[in-house]
């Protein structure tokens, strides 16, 4: 991995300008905030083990626009989410056979780059298995997955746009999870991990499905669900979205399966990279009142009630 002092910037102009605009990043920024944000976790005493590696120390000082104490702050949200949770977090190793088996399904795929720059990612929901995937192996690729796309300084830069495609979504699917862990894991996804969300595109979101996704997003922020936008058909969110990089099940040019094999040999050379992550640490304890915003809270009344009866239903 290459230092703070060893990075040499190569990124194209496009993204030179739109970190410079988005960002306020210029050389001078990156090289002093880098430099800080370094011998801050470097004198923490509360983190035990961290990466100080430039792209690391980008990646959070770009999701929080450079402001050093800020960025320094979503480090510690992350490195005790790692800890708290690492039914999501650890062993994010691409040869399990949980994770290959949720790979050879592609149901979450990096479709490219638009004109703007932003990550393309494409999530289609019945492609999870509801035979064999649970909540915490969804979980786990889903964070695999994040690790390794926000490696990309474009990726870190752009922001992502995402499409989910509700197609074909069971009852069963909704099943999986235990609403219980709903803050948690939404928070997980929009508050965690070093992640600029620019636009979340729901398409063909099932009646029986409303609640839950009106639960979910009790538990995000209102900047997040401002970004928010519904579809009823592919057709209608096809118009949001170049043509040159619709997937060909929707009439566009793009190769689904050859992006997912190309992910799936990026993951594999990267595999200890991503074990590696495991051996980062911070004081838990030191850090209770943060370990408590991560609640999961008392499932008992929850799944007693309407909402609750999804995880009992045993539908094919």
């Amino acid at each position: 991995m290459m230092s703070a002092d060893q990075y040499n910037c190569q990124l194209s102009d496009q993204f030179r300008t739109l970190a410079k605009d988005e960002l306020r990043e210029d050389d001078n920024v990156r090289h002093q905030a880098m430099n800080q944000l370094k011998e801050w976790i470097e004198k923490n005493p509360h983190i035990k083990k961290c990466r100080t590696d430039a792209t690391f120390l980008l990646k959070f000082l770009r999701y929080r626009k450079f402001v050093v104490h800020q960025a320094g702050e979503a480090i510690e949200r992350y490195l005790v989410a790692r800890q708290k949770f690492p039914q999501w977090f650890h062993k994010l190793d691409p040869q399990d056979p949980s994770m290959q088996a949720i790979l050879s399904d592609a149901p979450l795929t990096a479709l490219g780059r638009d004109e703007n720059g932003r990550t393309i990612i494409l999530i289609r929901i019945s492609r999870y298995d509801t035979e064999v995937n649970t909540s915490s192996t969804i979980l786990r690729f889903i964070m695999m997955m994040l690790e390794i796309m926000s490696e990309e300084e474009e990726f870190q830069i752009g922001g992502v746009r995402v499409w989910e495609d509700h197609t074909d979504m069971t009852m069963k699917f909704l099943g999986i999870f235990n609403i219980a862990d709903f803050n948690p894991m939404m928070a997980m996804l929009t508050k965690t991990m070093p992640l600029r969300i620019r636009e979340i595109h729901g398409v063909n979101l099932p009646k029986f499905a409303v609640t839950l996704a009106n639960l979910a997003l009790s538990f995000v922020s209102s900047k997040v669900r401002d970004r928010i936008l519904c579809h009823a058909s592919v057709l209608e969110a096809k118009r949001h979205l170049q043509e040159s990089l619709w997937p060909q099940e929707y009439g566009g040019p793009i190769d689904v399966d050859a992006c997912n094999r190309l992910m799936m040999k990026h993951l594999e050379e990267k595999r200890e990279f991503l074990l590696s992550l495991d051996e980062m640490e911070i004081d838990l304890e030191h850090y209770s009142d943060l370990c408590s915003n991560y609640s999961t809270g008392s499932s008992g009344e929850i799944d007693t009630g309407m909402i609750g009866t999804f995880r009992k239903l045993n539908v094919d």
